[in-house]
């Protein structure tokens, strides 16, 4: 869930700079990191409207919330990474006109890395029934990025910055997106599961053992 979170954090974040004009001037370093530092403001307030829906997991979503509190900032991480590898900022403010932007690449590369971790989980043979945790995870996922995208439909970027960043095709976006994310599966993943099997989610008991088993000893 972590690395699917650092993912979808990724593509709302760069969703929001983009709107509907035709070509408009590339944006400055600085202002796309100040852009998406805007975005991740509201996020929070998306994350907290969205959370009842774990509550069709855990009657504890306050509990399981603590699971991923201090997360935060590996996902901050992973956007930064992002940024800096799609190199898609001008050195300043002068910056090229370039052609209105397309998400479709990146929307492509999440959409794809997702299905891929989501079809290894069920195909492991260890996950035991994990479809309702996996459908209730997209369900959140889905309600966090409609409600940002909606809370920026007029363009967080082009109205406050009047620019968008240069952004990477599909093949480019799958690359950045193995590179970036932060998440160390062997270490990190029994442990947050386990707090999320304490937190009642009952459906994650076969595989936290797994997981608990795979994690480096002491």
């Amino acid at each position: 869930m972590s690395t699917y979170s650092s993912i979808l954090a990724t593509v709302i974040a760069l969703t929001v700079l983009l709107s509907g004009v035709q070509s408009v001037r590339q944006c400055s370093c600085k202002e796309q990191e100040n852009c998406i530092k805007d975005v991740e403001a509201l996020g929070q307030g998306c994350v907290d409207q969205c959370w009842s829906i774990t509550e069709e997991l855990t009657k504890k979503s306050k509990q399981l919330r603590k699971c991923f509190q201090g997360k935060e900032g590996e996902i901050e991480e992973s956007v930064q990474c992002f940024q800096k590898e799609m190199k898609g900022c001008a050195p300043n403010a002068k910056g090229p006109t370039i052609p209105a932007q397309s998400m479709d690449g990146i929307m492509a590369a999440a959409e794809n890395q997702i299905r891929a971790t989501i079809k290894r989980t069920l195909d492991s043979g260890i996950a035991g029934d994990m479809k309702k945790v996996i459908a209730v995870t997209e369900k959140f996922s889905t309600c966090a990025k409609k409600c940002l995208i909606a809370k920026t439909a007029d363009g967080v970027c082009m109205k406050k910055y009047s620019c968008q960043p240069l952004l990477p095709n599909e093949a480019s976006a799958k690359q950045i997106f193995k590179k970036c994310s932060h998440f160390d599966f062997k270490k990190q993943a029994g442990p947050l599961c386990q707090c999320a099997l304490n937190a009642g989610v009952k459906d994650l008991s076969t595989y936290c053992s797994v997981l608990m088993l795979m994690a480096p000893q002491k």
